[in-house]
């Protein structure tokens, strides 16, 4: 999850249990049917299947989220595809296991997951962290794919990941829900840190509740799937994508929590001066992959000003829009 990269909301990484449960409360979402498939060895996947006519349109949930952040975005498209919506392991209701969290293995579950729903070519729709996973299956398995669309989704993170391979896990953007009371106010907090509001059962799947005082407990995902996963990123090389490519972005990018990073009292100082000094680097290698991305003949770039990182919440008409007519292409 990357909100806004200058909100004082930050949550260090909390831990939860090991073995994933259903979060109480809440009704069968009519939205969608709730499946699950073998992607490895003791490996499920939570797959939801919205229905629809059509070829296979995927939706991939970036890092935090499941596959329920896309409900409200998702029966937009059941007109002209069959629609679905992957959870990566280690989160929410899909298998929690300890290591296969580098693009490459997210990368391979997708594929695996693809090939378990008999579904030889899906085009594919993922937010923030999923770029990094379409990437690589885009480069690997060309054939399998229609066409990428990347919601706010290129970040360079393997880039990041370089960053932080020599030191701690600095505190990542999330909104601060210590001492929530219940599911309301943690709905609230986050509209208020997102623009937008979080689908009901997004709430339900990504946090767990106190089952007595409803008061928020902890994120529902393993406790060391959001270090494993910014950790294992690959660097993403994007030209080599040959097929049609949408990318809609909010033109917010890793400089800025880097140079949040470069001045916060809420890091060491040995971090201060790392990002301090990494900072130039990455504004430079920033302005370079977007001249990349512009000068590529596949690809469409569409750039929503201030529409914040869950850019379909916030931006939804227009988000739409832009993603019908590329798939109408």
């Amino acid at each position: 999850m990357r909100m806004s990269w200058f909100s004082s909301a930050v949550l260090l990484l909390s831990a939860c249990a090991t073995t994933p449960s259903v979060p109480p409360g809440g009704d069968v979402d009519p939205l969608h049917q709730v499946r699950r498939v073998q992607v490895a060895q003791d490996v499920e996947l939570e797959v939801l299947d919205y229905g629809g006519t059509g070829p296979a349109l995927v939706f991939l949930p970036g890092m935090g989220s499941t596959a329920h952040i896309f409900d409200v975005l998702a029966p937009e498209f059941l007109g002209t595809h069959h629609v679905y919506a992957f959870t990566r392991r280690g989160y929410g209701a899909s298998s929690w296991p300890a290591s296969g969290y580098d693009s490459a293995t997210l990368g391979h579950d997708v594929l695996v997951a693809l090939d378990g729903l008999g579904l030889a070519k899906a085009t594919l729709a993922g937010h923030s962290l999923a770029g990094d996973e379409m990437t690589w299956l885009g480069a690997h398995h060309p054939e399998r794919v229609e066409a990428l669309i990347f919601l706010d989704a290129t970040d360079d993170r393997g880039e990041i990941a370089v960053f932080l391979k020599d030191g701690p896990l600095p505190p990542l953007p999330f909104s601060m829900l210590d001492g929530q009371p219940s599911r309301e106010a943690v709905a609230a907090i986050i509209e208020r840190d997102l623009g937008g509001r979080f689908p009901p059962h997004e709430i339900e799947q990504a946090y767990e509740f106190d089952a007595t005082t409803g008061a928020w407990l902890r994120h529902h995902r393993h406790p060391d799937a959001v270090e494993l996963s910014v950790r294992g990123v690959a660097l993403p090389d994007f030209a080599k994508l040959r097929g049609p490519v949408l990318a809609i972005s909010d033109e917010q990018a890793f400089t800025d929590w880097v140079a949040a990073l470069s001045t916060s009292e809420g890091v060491s100082a040995q971090m201060r001066e790392r990002a301090r000094l990494f900072l130039p680097e990455i504004r430079e290698h920033e302005a370079a992959k977007t001249a990349l991305l512009k000068g590529l003949p596949n690809w469409k770039l569409v750039t929503l000003q201030g529409a914040g990182h869950y850019l379909w919440l916030t931006r939804h008409a227009e988000v739409v829009a832009e993603m019908r007519a590329f798939l109408a292409r």
